[in-house]
């Protein structure tokens, strides 16, 4: 049976590394019970109208963040889930709908029993093998939390806010609006999941040219939103990447997942193929076209 925990905590979200927690011995393979560890990072003082950079799924993006947002401890219900395969933790936040945290927990699920036979060179160096525990590990020993932003507005559909906490991702209501296929919104958590990574700089993305077409001569745009995407910050000059990584992944999982429906796969070179037309460095370009295709 699952099992919910409603915890009450206190946020801290500027420069906190996610909220930990201590677990009971009774794990039941779904969800477990879960307490707020009682100690809180320290937060620094926040000047008022700060410039604060967010990484999106489409694009990088600096925005002025009111005074009320920043350097607050604030009281926030959030709902813990422990992982059976990784026996790790992660919550989301009371404003995430029920329904989409379902979707996001039976998504994790999905790509968490995948069964692979096999992975490109590239692939082996970002995550390992084509492997449901591996890629389970890569999200949640990067992703702790979970929440609701606007993410600076606009055609943002997630996005990760290194400035106040590298380990939460934000989801948009582009996230919840737009319908799109489950490894397609897996290739969104995977893409933020990259962009937490503080020791890689977040992965700062690379600005598209203008104009940006493709081979066909018409403007590239969000497969997501249908934005335009020429001149924005929402391409990548390597394939190590939130863009070049779950593209990766996804065109992975086209080749090489066992266990997948021959749905499942097309969805994954679909979306990949459409990601890679964001790599617009030739010499990254030559390299994963060597590697994935």
């Amino acid at each position: 049976m699952i099992r919910k925990s409603i915890l009450s905590l206190l946020s801290a979200c500027l420069w906190a590394a996610g909220p930990s927690f201590a677990a009971g011995p009774d794990f039941d393979g779904k969800l477990r019970d879960a307490v707020a560890s009682p100690s809180l990072p320290a937060m620094a003082p926040t000047p008022t109208g700060a410039m604060l950079t967010l990484f999106t799924i489409d694009g990088m993006r600096q925005v002025r963040m009111p005074a009320p947002k920043l350097g607050v401890l604030s009281a926030q219900n959030v709902t813990a889930f422990t992982d059976p395969v990784t026996n790790l933790t992660y919550t989301f936040d009371d404003d995430v709908p029920a329904d989409i945290q379902k979707q996001m927990r039976d998504d994790l699920a999905f790509i968490g029993g995948l069964k692979g036979n096999g992975a490109s060179g590239l692939h082996k160096e970002i995550f390992g093998q084509v492997d449901g525990p591996t890629y389970a590990r890569f999200f949640e020993t990067r992703v702790t939390a979970i929440g609701m932003s606007e993410c600076g507005g606009g055609n943002a559909v997630a996005c990760v806010m290194p400035f106040f906490n590298s380990s939460k991702m934000w989801l948009t209501q582009n996230f919840i609006k737009f319908s799109h296929p489950q490894i397609a919104r897996l290739m969104i958590v995977f893409h933020e999941s990259r962009h937490t990574e503080d020791a890689n700089g977040n992965w700062s993305h690379a600005r598209c040219p203008k104009p940006f077409l493709g081979k066909d001569g018409q403007e590239i745009k969000s497969i997501w939103t249908g934005a335009a995407l020429a001149g924005e910050p929402a391409c990548d000059k390597t394939p190590l990447g939130s863009y070049g990584s779950s593209m990766i992944m996804l065109k992975n999982v086209q080749k090489f997942c066992a266990s997948c429906t021959e749905k499942v796969r097309m969805d994954a070179g679909l979306y990949a193929d459409d990601q890679f037309k964001r790599i617009i460095d030739a010499k990254a370009r030559q390299e994963m076209l060597k590697d994935l295709y």
